[in-house]
């Protein structure tokens, strides 16, 4: 059985992935703790505790945590996801209660406490980068962080260079890449045309009948719209659940790739781009997932949503 926080901006698309793991029998999620993101901080504590309740399996605590990147001024994400984070249709309610204290402490205890601990990462990396930076020592017992973000050819990112993940606090994230936890990545690219949930995947979502494939399809209403606005495509685009299904469905990652990876901090053109040097002499820190299975991740998203 393996262990994991899932670390989260808990946007829509966040709730999709906090679902999956939490309705998969082969892992125990010890906490979910949630940054400042694509949401203010006090919006994805709500919809952290709505997916737990969407989910209705595992009840792990919410932890709420850093309210704003390390050093930069912080740029969210309501247009894709409604001022609500939910698509704005009345679901960001909960009766759940949050846990004590602060998403970063608990993160150093978990890591402290267990020798088989895993991250996954949906948002910023801030949390991750501050336990790095009180408490280096036991943030190396981390066993691994799955992280959505980042680029690697980048059809659509926020800028030029880099995906929002990373642009938003791209100091965290190569605090993270120095501190000696080994990163896989999940890059916006690897998902784009076969992570994604088109008009006959939200009938059969619908069509179940259950709490889960109506919340899927509902709370990501909005995502769909601004897919179609700006993109033209009449789909739901989701990453974040990709990173999941990597790390818990066998057959979802079909190519991977190491490399040694830093994140660029200093250049405005270039900020929050994370430059790969697959020719590295230095140990590898990054496994980047370069392609993954569009049928193994509906396969995976679908039966889970089937389930009463």
């Amino acid at each position: 059985m393996r262990r994991f926080i899932i670390d989260t901006d808990a946007a829509s698309d966040d709730a999709v992935a906090m679902i999956l793991a939490l309705r998969d029998e082969g892992c125990t999620v010890e906490a979910i703790t949630v940054c400042a993101g694509a949401l203010p901080i006090e919006k994805g504590i709500v919809n952290a505790r709505v997916a737990i309740e969407v989910a209705g399996r595992q009840q792990p605590p919410v932890y709420a945590g850093m309210t704003k990147p390390l050093w930069r001024k912080q740029i969210t994400g309501e247009s894709a996801h409604g001022e609500d984070g939910l698509s704005d249709i009345g679901l960001a309610k909960t009766s759940l209660p949050m846990g004590e204290g602060h998403a970063v402490d608990r993160i150093i205890e978990l890591a402290k406490k267990y020798d088989d601990l895993e991250i996954i990462t949906l948002g910023p990396m801030t949390n991750i980068a501050m336990a790095v930076m009180l408490d280096a020592q036991a943030m190396k017992r981390i066993k691994g962080i799955i992280a959505m973000g980042g680029q690697y050819r980048m059809p659509n990112p926020v800028t030029a260079n880099a995906e929002y993940n990373i642009w938003v606090d791209a100091e965290s994230c190569d605090i993270v890449l120095q501190s000696g936890i080994p990163v896989t990545f999940v890059p916006l690219d690897a998902c784009y045309g076969v992570a994604e949930i088109n008009r006959a995947d939200r009938e059969k979502l619908l069509s179940f009948g259950t709490r889960c494939g109506d919340f899927i399809v509902n709370a990501n209403s909005k995502l769909l719209q601004f897919n179609i606005d700006f993109y033209g495509k009449d789909i739901i685009s989701q990453p974040d659940p990709s990173a999941v299904a990597c790390a818990l469905c066998e057959g979802v990652v079909l190519e991977s790739k190491t490399c040694t990876a830093r994140c660029e901090t200093k250049s405005e053109a270039g900020y929050g781009q994370i430059v790969y040097d697959f020719d590295s002499k230095e140990k590898h820190n990054v496994t980047l997932i370069t392609k993954i299975s569009g049928e193994k991740f509906k396969e995976y998203l679908l039966n889970t949503a089937a389930q009463q």
